[in-house]
């Protein structure tokens, strides 16, 4: 087998793990190099420093390579493809890139497009995001699902894990895990509280756990004492087993996300892999997912009457996930999935 060359500029979070995940291949070798990017499209450098990340790899992957035959693989091109000129001097390799979002306007789409176009393959982490591409005619795609990176056979089970937290057994917890930035809309899943009847606000335990961003720990407590939740929160940094403990105790994972986002969301895959129910937004490739493959219950997106009756739905019919996607989000899958990309190349 020819060598894969892997490369990234962010060497945090996900990023790190994927990048990690996908050096466990014998064949792939690492030419990563962290570097900033300029976010000021108005500015030379924002340019500059992308197509210098691309000639960066280029280099390193020329000095490692013995064959016309070896690839490279970017593995995030969110954050190169709005140079369309960067990919130009790169010759003799065949190039793979892994796409998170899909461009959100007709100019990024554009951009995306001329891009693909110096590409061999194109890795999605949705079908939804598949159909978008090929609806604008960029048909080199292959989707590979984004797995669950944790591992949860150390963690005792639920009900002990309830003790551990002190978290009281009758309740029905409801967890909205991850940064509590504004295209998350957590703003939006407290003012839904105020449409919920006490009498089934009183059987919920709504857990907020996550890095404190745009909604403050004082913000929450101020709409929860004015909706009358019952909640309680772990904002900061959450280390793996804390995170996952969370996971774990949930009986419904909640993603009340904005239209903004467009990505894949982290705490549906930990909720798929654990067999959790999830509630999300009907539209984009959450909602494609949640009613596909039978993950849970939808809402329509940014209503906070909808995602009200959604909860009403859940807490009056909380029937388990009868689903087989776990299957498909699991590092064997993900790793199996890119070696097959490669060697086809």
């Amino acid at each position: 087998m020819e060598k894969v060359f892997l490369a990234d500029n962010i060497f945090t979070g996900h990023h790190k793990i994927y990048l990690d995940t996908l050096k466990s291949i014998y064949y792939t070798e690492n030419v990563s190099k962290e570097l900033s990017f300029s976010n000021n499209k108005f500015s030379f450098d924002y340019y500059f420093c992308r197509r210098d990340f691309i000639n960066l790899v280029y280099e390193r992957s020329q000095k490692k390579s013995n064959s016309n035959e070896d690839i490279i693989h970017f593995l995030y091109l969110d954050n190169l493809y709005t140079n369309p000129s960067s990919l130009k001097k790169i010759k003799d390799f065949k190039i793979v890139g892994t796409l998170h979002h899909y461009p959100q306007n007709k100019i990024k789409m554009k951009l995306f497009k001329h891009f693909s176009e110096k590409l061999d393959k194109i890795v999605v982490h949705s079908e939804y995001i598949k159909q978008i591409l090929s609806k604008e005619n960029i048909l080199n795609v292959e989707v590979i699902d984004y797995p669950s990176f944790y591992d949860y056979r150390s963690l005792p089970n639920k009900v002990k894990l309830k003790e551990e937290m002190m978290i009281p057994k009758d309740k029905i917890i409801i967890s909205a895990l991850g940064g509590t930035r504004y295209d998350k809309g957590l703003d939006l899943l407290l003012e839904s509280f105020k449409l919920i009847p006490t009498k089934m606000k009183n059987r919920i335990l709504l857990n907020i756990v996550g890095k404190e961003e745009d909604f403050s720990k004082e913000y929450i407590r101020e709409r929860a004492i004015k909706y009358n939740i019952e909640y309680r929160t772990d904002l900061g940094y959450v280390n793996d087993k804390d995170f996952m403990s969370n996971v774990v105790v949930s009986d419904l994972i909640i993603l009340p996300y904005r239209s903004i986002f467009t990505g894949n969301s982290g705490p549906m895959t930990e909720a798929i892999v654990n067999h959790i129910k999830v509630l999300g937004p009907s539209s984009g490739n959450i909602g494609y997912l949640i009613d596909k493959y039978n993950l849970g219950i939808t809402f329509i997106q940014e209503d906070i009457v909808s995602l009200a009756k959604a909860l009403i739905y859940f807490l009056e019919n909380n029937s388990e996930v009868n689903s087989d996607f776990h299957q498909r989000v699991t590092i064997e899958s993900f790793v199996r999935s890119y070696k097959d990309v490669y060697e086809n190349l």
